[in-house]
């Protein structure tokens, strides 16, 4: 009997590494070094709340929202299941009713073919997003969680209603997967934003545990 699998599904936090236009670059400095007869080594970080892998809490785009401090931790644990969408740019209803997705799922992960571009360091706005209408189509479903491979769930320059839809239907958001290594089917998902009092986000560990897929 094989023992399950774990995945961090975490991008790694690091100069140079890919940011949001505007966000500015990610800044990992060592303050205090031994190397430099420092009794201790200190960093000092300098980042987006959306940087990496990531939480969107309400209030990114809800006025009067709620912060990433108040999102329900059983939301934020629990099972979850992975559809591959391959070869699609804009992932619509019919794409998700046709993924795979099994009945009474709450959490989903989409893997598509951004994978391949979280090795880059340049920023890409062309990525695979998901399109108003199946936004829609999981609020419809239930989810309560909605994780996907790429900086933003939303096309870029024309994300609103795409995150409002979601995250006035209190869906939390999680961007930023690197599920490039994760076959599709089931697994726990543990997803825990940093506690910031208040903040529209937060950078989040996200660690996947293999489950076995039910028989029958």
């Amino acid at each position: 009997m094989g023992q399950k699998r774990f995945f961090d599904v975490s991008m790694t936090i690091g100069n140079g590494m890919i940011s949001w236009p505007g966000d500015g670059p990610v800044k990992v400095e060592r303050i205090r070094s031994m190397e430099d007869g420092e009794r201790l080594n200190l960093s000092r970080l300098e980042m987006s709340a959306h940087t990496g892998t990531h939480v969107d809490a309400p209030a990114h785009f809800l006025k009067g929202g709620t912060g990433v401090d108040t999102v329900p931790l059983e939301i934020l644990l629990g099972p979850a299941h992975l559809v591959h969408i391959k070869g699609v740019r804009e992932i619509g209803k019919d794409h998700l009713k046709t993924s795979g997705i099994p009945p009474g799922t709450r959490r989903l992960l989409i893997g598509t073919d951004n994978g391949r571009l979280l090795a880059r360091k340049d920023f890409e706005p062309d990525f695979s997003f998901l399109t108003p209408e199946g936004a829609r189509y999981l609020v419809h479903l239930g989810i309560r969680l909605i994780g996907v491979d790429y900086l933003s769930i939303a096309q870029y320059g024309k994300g609103d209603e795409v995150h409002r839809e979601l995250l006035g239907a209190k869906i939390v958001v999680v961007e930023g997967l690197d599920l490039r290594n994760v076959p599709p089917g089931p697994y726990r998902v543990i997803a825990l934003p940093l506690k910031i009092e208040g903040c529209d986000g937060a950078p989040a560990r996200v660690i996947l545990e293999e489950q076995k897929a039910e028989k029958g």
